[in-house]
């Protein structure tokens, strides 16, 4: 949504007065920035963090102190990416890693698979795979690509727009938005008037997208839950095969053993008959009868 042409024309006035000038982009919460204002576009700005570009969605700024004692030399400024408003900034950003918010509950990274014209696909590690709705997003930055082997491309519904992700969700289990008391998890059933419900046991709720800051398929967590179960299953396959040797040479070892006390069974009664045929027998040749003489009375 564009922003009203004399506020648009008395921000710019205003940012532009700061263009290259340290700035703290809010006074605080996990959002505040303290950087160089490196670019100002239609509706976004540029925030230089060291050697970080952050893009702020400008309609969610509350506030931009300049830091009149603290300067950055020209020499250190990074490259900012051009684009017409901040969801074309969004898209180009495309297939690299990026950071949702700088913080708070819809605080995300993850790999930026797709964006419609209100949203985005964002691949996370505990989530799986996310859908933002882009009106919420206040921040994003990119972290430097990296050249590598192509990851496999996870599965992801894909619509033109926010509303036509919410129908390919219907009659699953969906978690709405990542955190805070607005987060809930429930089964979505359609509605009417671009209405959904949440169903979760004995509770209904009716909810609109447009005030919904994320959706994701399944219970929240639960990537990061398969992802550590399926780490255990390779740790006890793993741990399997390294007994494996352990268990063979045990084996091996009480059948050395067993051959062994073989050899010791068949020892001791070769010994027995070496034994008994050391004893020699000496052949009869005749048998004296001894008489005892009765002494005269």
């Amino acid at each position: 949504m564009k922003r009203n042409t004399k506020r648009q024309r008395s921000d710019d006035n205003f940012l532009h007065a700061m263009e290259g000038k340290v700035i703290t982009v809010y006074r605080g919460g996990p959002e505040s920035k303290t950087g160089r204002l490196a670019d100002i576009q239609s509706d976004y700005i540029a925030l230089q963090v060291d050697n970080k570009i952050v893009y702020y969605q400008w309609k969610h700024v509350k506030s931009v102190t300049e830091n009149t004692s603290e300067t950055v030399s020209p020499a250190e400024a990074a490259e900012c990416e051009k684009a017409d408003d901040f969801q074309d900034l969004i898209s180009r950003m495309t297939n690299r890693t990026v950071q949702l918010n700088q913080g708070g509950p819809e605080s995300k990274r993850g790999k930026l698979h797709e964006t419609g014209d209100d949203f985005l696909v964002l691949e996370t590690e505990d989530d799986g795979i996310v859908y933002f709705n882009a009106d919420h997003v206040k921040s994003i930055s990119a972290e430097q690509e990296e050249d590598g082997q192509e990851e496999e491309r996870p599965e992801f519904e894909m619509a033109d727009d926010f509303h036509g992700i919410f129908k390919r969700l219907i009659h699953k289990w969906v978690s709405i938005n990542r955190g805070g008391p607005e987060a809930v998890e429930g089964i979505l059933v359609d509605n009417s008037d671009g209405h959904y419900t949440l169903v979760k046991d004995k509770e209904v709720l009716r909810i609109y997208p447009f005030h919904i800051k994320s959706i994701s398929e399944g219970a929240k967590g639960a990537a990061k839950k398969e992802e550590n179960k399926d780490d255990e299953n390779k740790g006890e396959k793993e741990s399997a095969e390294e007994e494996k040797p352990h268990e063979e040479e045990s084996r091996e070892e009480q059948r050395t053993s067993s051959k062994k006390s073989k050899r010791s069974s068949r020892s001791v009664r070769s010994s027995k008959r070496e034994e008994e045929n050391s004893y020699s027998y000496a052949t009869v040749l005749r048998t004296i009868d001894y008489r005892w003489k009765h002494g005269r009375k």
